[in-house]
């Protein structure tokens, strides 16, 4: 991938010795990459609850798995890893974007903790590129476009264990659709919204929902 017209994108995190994390982004869409190729909101969101939750003493992933689907630039991915260094990170999404996904990677020094795949979701044997049951799945802005839902949906299901966490944030663009994902979720998964009073308390936003889940047993 050129990355020639790419912008830098800049978040920081509350950890005292962290640069802030940067990732390049192609927000023109002169590289033709999809918009996965962009930061959006609700990773910058999903990424400061999980800055606030650690920095706070109420989650730690020290040793932990940790999954994004849908990475696109990798920030949610990338900042959780400049957060807690002894987690591992697996960034993927589709193969026109594992590109970008390691230039961020090198960007911000996490080789050691993070690795970038080929996972579309509407294509089962890529499931196969990642291990199942990590202990926390990140997904954000992954159920805008309706088509994708049941991709989604059951790279969920293939993927979790019985121990893992998933983190879901969207932006409401289209309640009737996204509420379909939901009722499709909820067939195997049970799950609760993150409340604001539980947010960054500046990072976030009434349109953005959080929510956490888990496989139903």
């Amino acid at each position: 991938m050129d990355f020639d017209g790419f912008i830098d994108y800049e978040l920081e995190i509350s950890r005292a010795d962290a640069s802030p994390v940067r990732v390049l982004q192609d927000a023109t869409g002169s590289a033709k990459c999809g918009i996965g190729s962009t930061v959006w909101d609700a990773g910058i969101v999903l990424a400061k609850y999980l800055d606030w939750q650690i920095s706070k003493g109420n989650m730690d992933l020290s040793g932990k798995t940790v999954l994004e689907l849908g990475a696109g630039t990798g920030i949610v991915g990338i900042a959780l890893a400049c957060m807690q260094p002894e987690c591992s990170v697996v960034l993927s999404d589709k193969e026109e974007l594992v590109s970008l996904l390691e230039r961020n990677i090198a960007l911000n020094n996490t080789h050691g903790n993070v690795s970038a795949v080929c996972l579309d979701w509407s294509n089962p044997e890529h499931r196969q590129n990642v291990s199942a049951a990590p202990d926390l799945i990140l997904v954000s802005d992954g159920i805008w476009i309706k088509d994708l839902h049941s991709h989604l949906a059951d790279t969920l299901a293939q993927l979790a264990g019985s121990s893992t966490t998933v983190l879901l944030a969207y932006e409401t663009r289209k309640f009737d659709e996204e509420a379909q994902f939901m009722a499709q979720w909820s067939s195997r998964f049970r799950f609760h919204d993150i409340k604001p009073q539980d947010q960054h308390p500046v990072m976030q936003s009434e349109d953005i929902f959080l929510f956490s889940g888990c496989l139903k047993t």
